[in-house]
């Protein structure tokens, strides 16, 4: 049986299985991706350990994790042949996932951050308002899919927090917000002349998801071009500074993952190690001279 007769047998199974619609999504992706354009036509017992490269190579289409997306898929489909008594000629388990260059922990300092909020010109409706998003978004750490929902009223002033829905869980969670962000806040829903429940809005409608994107990408980037800040800038850029200051100012990285709203640590540690990284350079650099002074 050639491989591709077995695709839609395999995610069929992950559905009976009780597997989340995302996960098959992503799956299904690759199997008629970089599976398809490297062992379709391959008979499963045909197949050969040397035909990974191929997954491999194809991956790559896919961006940065294609490669490792695409050999874990790989995997995954190899188990189930397995199971459904279509055994390949090795084991899924000797298929090595290839490493991921480690990412960099881009984000923004605090002077750069500052730099940054203050080139906004705020004395059109549309500035104020990003400046407010932006500021929204640094103190509460949440992501732009995470405030676009937001009410008015979602907004605890007494308690300087708020309870919204997590994009990615879909869990109701707490937030919380900075005196200078709920000023901001304020004097932006105060300069607002409509009675729509949005926290946020583009015109008199709800923002949408996007509607302020090319602004992010467009404008802000020429002014953080202009301040000599050489970052993409965009909305996840500030959640990400959020969790960096935290971990740089010594916060205790389980409540920086409650913070976050991380589900596994592992997120967290990820940007703990960046930060770590270039701390080590900082404490190596400070002890080193001192001992050649």
């Amino acid at each position: 049986m050639k491989t591709k007769n077995a695709f839609e047998a395999f995610l069929a199974y992950q559905e009976k299985m009780g597997m989340s619609g995302k996960t098959i999504l992503n799956d299904r992706v690759y199997l008629l991706g970089s599976l398809s354009h490297s062992i379709h036509d391959i008979d499963i017992a045909d197949l050969k350990k040397t035909d990974v490269a191929k997954v491999i190579e194809a991956g790559r289409s896919h961006g940065r994790y294609g490669a490792q997306r695409s050999v874990v898929v790989l995997r995954k489909f190899l188990k189930y042949l397995k199971y459904s008594g279509e055994p390949a000629p090795f084991r899924w388990q000797d298929i090595r996932i290839p490493s991921v260059p480690q990412k960099k922990n881009e984000y923004l300092t605090e002077e750069e951050l500052e730099q940054l909020l203050d080139a906004i010109d705020i004395s059109t409706p549309a500035g104020l308002r990003t400046r407010t998003l932006l500021e929204v978004l640094y103190a509460t750490g949440m992501r732009i899919g995470e405030v676009i929902p937001m009410n008015r009223d979602d907004v605890d002033w007494e308690k300087k927090e708020a309870i919204i829905t997590n994009v990615k869980s879909h869990e109701r969670q707490k937030v919380y917000f900075s005196d200078r962000s709920l000023c901001w806040l304020k004097r932006y829903l105060e300069n607002r002349r409509d009675d729509n429940s949005a926290l946020f809005i583009s015109g008199r409608a709800r923002l949408v998801r996007g509607s302020s994107g090319g602004y992010i990408r467009n404008h802000l980037q020429e002014l953080a071009e202009k301040l000599g800040i050489k970052k993409q800038i965009k909305h996840h850029l500030f959640r990400k500074t959020f969790v960096t200051h935290l971990l740089q100012r010594k916060a205790d990285i389980m409540c920086v993952k409650d913070l976050a709203r991380h589900r596994s640590e592992r997120t967290t540690l990820q940007n703990y190690a960046g930060v770590s990284r270039e701390r080590s350079k900082t404490v190596h650099t400070g002890i080193m001279n001192g001992l050649l002074e």
